[in-house]
């Protein structure tokens, strides 16, 4: 049995819309969640950036760290990333792995530092501007589960689309289209795996793969200074750019070998390909209280992003001798059932607002410790689409204020220098942005360690950061309640592995 059945939960309004759309509350989180650390001293550091200031990475985090520069530098990050997934679904464990490189950060800051005379005289002490890039999210993953279930099949969803939609093909995904033209319904849109396999007491093996590619990275504009020594202000434009593709494939056969019972298996495909491009601001300061202690606070605006997807379908079915028994234009057994053409639908989403608030004590010339805390409203999620989709807006807004909360991101890093050499660890714990985390998961931990060397203007940092992230997610949507929808619990092992080399002049 399945030990845990839930009703309708993560994706809303479908069957009630007749508009084209497949945007939900899971797509929202997606490009909602972001992470710090996108040189190698920051990741090294937990990803905690908010108030020691001095480098790249908090130009995303805190833009007030820009006016601790007294130099001008550029620097590159390259990555390594190693994924790997392990699954569990109706009580059988699978696993996935898949591996990436990238740029994570490039940038340059020019500043201008008052110096001799000038320094006693001016109050601002320095003045820097950024520009540069940092890679706030990635998208390339890679999973695979699989299970025996007696209790529901992927063709139910097909049957509740029908019922309540009819099988036309204007809906995204257009569920019913496929299952009545894949032969998996009768006329009444009612299942036949479900009539003559799960009704009768067998099963189905269940299988669910995907791949995943793509990111979302934020252009950095920065401007901010050092006032009397004791006040550092900043402030950030970021440009955020998104591109996200997958392609996922559900299979579903019957286990009980009998050829008679107008089922043999199905393969249902789909493929997203997402764009968007976004704006957001970033304000910050950064407070010295004395030379052992530092705190700092900024405030992020959601980022509001322009987006465009583009979606396509298909389905294969094998109904054994249905099509012969019932005197179809073709008998054989093979049905592949695709819309006529993908569907594109142009769209806005609104990212949460953040809130971070930071400290760092200093162990003289012998390192840091530094912390931040962030506070993401995750609910505040909201999309915006076309008026003739009104309704639909509301609908799924409404389920992201039922489904998100909150959320807490704590970092912790500790830097030690000897001469002109660092070493560095850090800690993160992010709590899950679901309401309902017991059964959706989403919280998660970062591990990692670093070092660093200066050579003159030339410096380098290598860091390492192992993450375990837990989530479930239903194995097809839970369109209406009722239907026995199983969850597969994911928990993914993250291992990301940078370089920062830089130059100051």
């Amino acid at each position: 049995m399945m030990n845990r059945i839930l009703s309708l939960f993560v994706i809303t309004g479908i069957l009630t819309s007749t508009g084209v759309h497949a945007q939900n509350e899971i797509d929202a989180l997606r490009y909602g969640q972001t992470n710090t650390g996108a040189t190698a001293r920051s990741l090294s550091l937990g990803g905690a950036g908010g108030s020691y200031g001095g480098d790249f990475s908090s130009l995303s985090i805190n833009p007030a760290g820009i006016g601790v520069y007294r130099s001008s530098e550029f620097m590159i990050t390259p990555t390594l990333r190693l994924n790997n997934m392990n699954s569990t679904y109706l009580g059988q464990s699978g696993q996935e792995s898949n591996s990436k490189m990238a740029i994570n950060n490039f940038g340059f800051v020019i500043t201008t530092a008052a110096k001799g005379a000038d320094y006693e005289r001016k109050n601002w002490k320095a003045v820097s501007f950024g520009v540069g890039y940092n890679r706030i999210a990635d998208y390339n993953l890679a999973g695979r589960y699989n299970g025996l279930n007696s209790e529901s099949s992927i063709s139910d969803i097909f049957s509740a689309d029908a019922i309540n939609n009819g099988v036309g093909q204007n809906l995204v995904p257009p569920y019913g289209f496929l299952g009545y033209q894949g032969y998996l319904l009768y006329d009444d849109g009612t299942s036949i795996p479900r009539d003559k396999i799960l009704n009768e007491g067998g099963s189905l093996n269940q299988m669910k793969s995907w791949k995943s590619k793509g990111a979302a990275d934020e252009w950095t504009i920065s401007l901010g200074g050092n006032y009397k020594e004791k006040l550092m202000l900043g402030g950030t434009v970021g440009i955020t750019s998104y591109k996200y593709d997958i392609n996922s494939t559900f299979l579903e056969s019957d286990e009980s070998g009998n050829k008679n019972n107008d089922f043999d298996y199905l393969s249902y495909h789909d493929m997203l390909s997402s764009v968007g491009y976004g704006v957001n601001l970033k304000l910050g300061a950064i407070y010295v209280i004395n030379e052992l202690f530092r705190v700092g606070a900024s405030f992020h605006t959601p980022t509001w992003i322009s987006m465009n997807d583009i979606s396509d379908y298909d389905l294969t079915t094998n109904t054994e001798q249905l099509k012969a028994r019932t005197s179809q234009s073709s008998s054989d057994p093979v049905t592949f059932v695709q819309p006529d053409q993908p569907y594109s639908y142009d769209y806005s989403l609104q990212t949460p607002w953040h809130a971070v608030l930071s400290g760092t004590v200093f162990l003289g010339k012998n390192g840091f410790v530094t912390a931040d805390y962030e506070y993401v409203d995750y609910a505040s999620m909201k999309y915006s689409m076309n008026d003739q989709d009104w309704a639909y807006e509301q609908d799924v807004n409404k389920g992201i204020k039922d489904t998100y909360t909150g959320g807490h991101n704590f970092r912790l890093g500790i830097e030690g220098r000897k001469d002109n050499f660092m070493g560095r660890l850090g800690f993160a714990y992010h709590t899950s942005p679901f309401q309902r985390s017991a059964d959706f998961g989403g919280e998660g931990m970062d591990l990692s360690i670093g070092a660093g060397a200066r050579f003159g203007n030339l410096f380098m940092d290598l860091g390492y950061m192992h993450s375990f992230v837990k989530n479930a997610e239903y194995a097809y949507p839970a369109l209406a309640s009722g239907i026995a929808t199983g969850i597969a619990d994911l928990k993914y092992n993250k291992n990301i592995i940078a370089l920062t080399v830089g130059l100051k002049f």
